[in-house]
């Protein structure tokens, strides 16, 4: 059953969350995957003392945000302290975001080394202190995302937590990892079962989500109200119309026209996401580097080869990809690529993950 605070944005079973990544989850792929199927989305996160200093970079990140329609939009910030982090909120809560996110668990060395992000885990009292204050001054529904603990000589989850809903949060998402766990760590199932046990608020898991059988397998064994899918939407947003489908555990086959026609409507949003950007610089004479179209094609290389994985003989678009100059020529190899595809008979995308390898990527407590 959906928690009431999922009824109350507006989201339906499943509840499939596109999680801010830093550099990936601007408009253009927030909109891809919303209309994919993501039941919210997340800008990237911002940090609290670029928003109290009024940084022009930040203000014009949050401006740009905007949102599909029917699907909500969270903000994510993080920050050294509770005061600094509530002055952010106060920003924030005269934005047009539907929803709070603080992030007590990013990994980056330059955020932990300013105190923010999982910095902030290893004190409980200071986790509550935090989310009280910004309980205090937003109306917004207020979650926290955090891991289990710094290292494995520090998994405090379980206390943090309960610091999370004593200070008033909604909800929690607990990504399975440590802060100082690489992405070969197996992700600990049995914590994020455990705190869901132990808490009141709805919990939402994250960790190695690169299919529908990973999330049944993290919501059958954890009982979490949802997940939250981060890479395994790299250069693969069908991920959320996987989820929409009724029934089944098995891979979402996707074919080469799909593909094409994703990828796309993905350079479509791209160009003119880029374009408007473009004009606004114009307009504020701001000098820029490059122009839109440019900025665009060199924004959008990552994605191209991320979407490039899972295909045979896809080394020599890979390369092409790599140097596209402008979304034009991006177009045209992937949709020379794809018409090789079909031709050449390939049906299908092999998945980012293969079926054998899923239980081993986790740690659980068998409940089947």
């Amino acid at each position: 059953m959906i928690a009431d605070i999922f009824k109350k944005l507006g989201l339906s079973d499943p509840v499939v969350l596109l999680a801010p990544l830093a550099g990936v989850t601007d408009n253009p792929f927030r909109e891809v995957c919303a209309e994919m199927g993501a039941s919210m989305t997340f800008v990237e996160m911002l940090s609290s003392a670029a928003l109290v200093h009024q940084s022009r970079r930040t203000f014009d990140m949050m401006r740009r945000s905007f949102k599909v329609e029917g699907v909500p939009v969270g903000v994510q910030i993080t920050g050294r302290n509770a005061e600094e982090i509530a002055e952010a909120a106060r920003i924030i809560e005269e934005q047009d975001f539907d929803s709070l996110d603080l992030n007590m668990g990013c990994p980056v060395p330059k955020i932990v080394k300013n105190g923010g992000g999982s910095a902030i885990l290893k004190d409980p009292t200071r986790v509550f202190e935090i989310v009280k204050a910004v309980r205090a001054v937003t109306g917004k529904p207020l979650s926290v995302k955090v891991r289990l603990g710094w290292d494995q000589t520090l998994i405090n989850v379980l206390e943090v937590a309960a610091a999370v809903e004593d200070g008033g949060a909604d909800w929690l998402t607990v990504h399975g990892r440590t802060r100082c766990d690489d992405y070969s760590e197996p992700v600990r199932l049995d914590l994020i079962a455990e705190v869901k046990s132990r808490r009141k608020i709805p919990i939402i898991g994250n960790g190695n989500i690169f299919s529908l059988a990973d999330a049944n397998l993290m919501i059958r064994e954890t009982g979490v109200d949802g997940v939250m899918v981060a890479r395994g939407s790299l250069g693969n947003p069908w991920i959320f119309r996987e989820f929409r489908r009724k029934g089944g555990d098995g891979f979402y086959q996707l074919t080469p026209r799909d593909w094409c026609d994703g990828i796309l409507r993905h350079i479509e949003l791209q160009e003119t996401e880029y374009e408007e950007r473009e004009a606004q610089m114009v307009g504020a004479g701001i000098k820029r580097r490059f122009d839109g179209a440019s900025l665009g094609a060199l924004c959008m290389r990552k994605h191209l080869l991320w979407y490039s994985k899972g295909w045979p003989h896809s080394k020599k678009l890979r390369t092409s990809v790599s140097n596209v100059r402008n979304l034009k020529e991006a177009v045209e190899n992937i949709s020379v690529f794809s018409e090789e595809l079909e031709k050449s008979g390939v049906s299908g995308r092999l998945p980012a993950i293969s079926e054998e390898r899923i239980e081993k990527r986790f740690v659980y407590n068998s409940k089947s």
